[in-house]
């Protein structure tokens, strides 16, 4: 998503400039990679690659290199111009395709996004690949080899779920704190793969 600090208003119509917005990650996607990240603790095998399918923004470095300094082992882009204002279909599309072709066991996404907030992508995703799909994910109490079990608050209740695998599971705000990367990791992120 673009940096909102980035963001300029054309005086001549007032419609918005993203010209000079770098992209950023988006708060909802930093509680994902956490989640992604603290699962990997429990599963020392597990890998974790990140995802981002968007504009020619995502050719920035220092995007790419916060994304990968919180702890991933490694980042997919997915960038071409059609997807500089992508809709939550063409963006599911693309991520269920490079995640087909990546390869996966679980996927773990924002429960929405900063910009549009459609809550949709994650659902979409699961819908596209055919498996089971689960949103607004409060908390994640454990993993194994074929199942993984989640809450998620409802209304006036919450809800326990055992979700077989593969799956997509679109977290909510809710589920951690992000840590702020260590200068080790943000230097480390480099030599990660792209």
């Amino acid at each position: 998503m673009p940096d909102e600090q980035d963001i300029a208003v054309n005086n001549a119509d007032g419609s918005l400039d993203f010209s000079k917005a770098d992209a950023k990650i988006s708060q909802y996607d930093l509680n994902a990679i956490e989640a992604a990240c603290q699962l990997k603790q429990q599963a020392a095998e597990a890998q974790v690659t990140a995802l981002s399918v968007g504009g020619k923004a995502l050719t920035n470095a220092k995007g790419r290199k916060d994304v990968l300094s919180r702890g991933p082992d490694e980042l997919i882009v997915v960038i071409d111009d059609q997807f500089e204002q992508a809709l939550p279909q063409q963006t599911a599309s693309a991520l269920a395709a490079a995640a087909q072709k990546a390869g996966f066991d679980l996927i773990l996404c924002g429960d929405s996004s900063s910009d549009l907030y459609a809550q949709q992508v994650g659902l979409l995703v699961g819908e596209i690949l055919n498996i089971p799909a689960v949103n607004g994910v409060s908390k994640i109490i454990s993993l194994t080899a074929d199942t993984l079990t989640v809450e998620r608050e409802l209304e006036d209740e919450t809800e326990t779920l055992s979700i077989p695998l593969p799956a997509v599971v679109a977290v909510s705000t809710d589920i951690n704190s992000p840590q702020i990367p260590s200068m080790k990791a943000i230097l480390g992120a480099a030599k990660k793969p792209v």
